[in-house]
């Protein structure tokens, strides 16, 4: 299975969530970049040298490196539920001597454990330079992103994309809501089987999907130093932001 994303405008997320569109001479680590869309985006001013990416997935690190030569990629061997359930647990970060003044997760920890997502930003905070600020995405449950347009929140929105995806009918849309209903956190796992506050799930034969949510509120106080910011670029996904002074 592959695992290739061909997803653009991460460069213009971020860009409008950290206020600076002028990323030359600026160097950038893209945790979880897949083939390096930040790159790719239309809008983006990193240069292509001063870019790095690490990701689960090897053969995205092998055609993100065909693309853009002059950029470093790096393959991260550690566990991912989907991504890479092969993987080493709690694998630490590799050796990069670089310091980096941006570094930015994009739907990286939509898809990890908390605990994972605990661990990583702890150790991609002491990556950053001076100054420097890591942003990564997050998906708030109970976030209406388009509500001119939209009525559903962002859980509705997952369930439904994961009939459409499927092409299953069994998925209990309002049961499943009803029951979040509350919940700081919680993961939803295949697209059916609801976890509340907890990270103790069932082992799995097929491991299809893991998608995580929190509510800005408990985000804030994971994060106490953190700036939360609702979605950008007419996106679903909040954006926690820490700068190190």
């Amino acid at each position: 299975m592959t695992f290739l994303s061909t997803k653009t405008g991460q460069f213009t997320y971020f860009s409008q969530q950290l206020g600076e569109h002028d990323w030359s001479g600026k160097n950038v680590l893209d945790f979880g970049g897949n083939i390096g869309n930040m790159l790719r985006d239309p809008n983006c001013t990193i240069d292509e040298e001063r870019y790095w990416c690490l990701d689960v997935v090897g053969e995205s690190i092998e055609r993100g490196r065909e693309m853009f030569p002059k950029s470093h990629w790096i393959f991260y061997d550690r566990y991912a539920f989907f991504f890479n359930p092969h993987g080493a647990k709690d694998l630490k970060l590799p050796g990069i001597e670089t310091l980096f003044d941006y570094i930015v997760a994009y739907s990286v920890f939509t898809n990890t454990s908390r605990t994972d997502m605990l661990d990583l930003v702890s150790q991609l905070e002491g990556r950053l330079a001076a100054g420097g600020a890591l942003a990564f995405t997050f998906i708030d449950p109970n976030y209406r992103a388009w509500p001119d347009r939209d009525p559903r929140n962002n859980f509705v929105w997952r369930l439904e994309r994961e009939i459409y995806l499927e092409n299953t009918l069994d998925i209990d849309v309002h049961g499943l809501a009803e029951r979040a209903k509350g919940a700081e956190w919680f993961v939803l796992v295949n697209g059916e089987d609801l976890y509340l506050e907890t990270e103790e799930i069932r082992d799995y034969e097929l491991e299809r999907t893991y998608h995580m949510f929190y509510t800005v509120d408990y985000m804030k106080s994971l994060f106490p130093r953190a700036t939360i910011l609702p979605p950008a670029n007419d996106e679903m996904q909040h954006c926690c932001v820490i700068r190190r002074t």
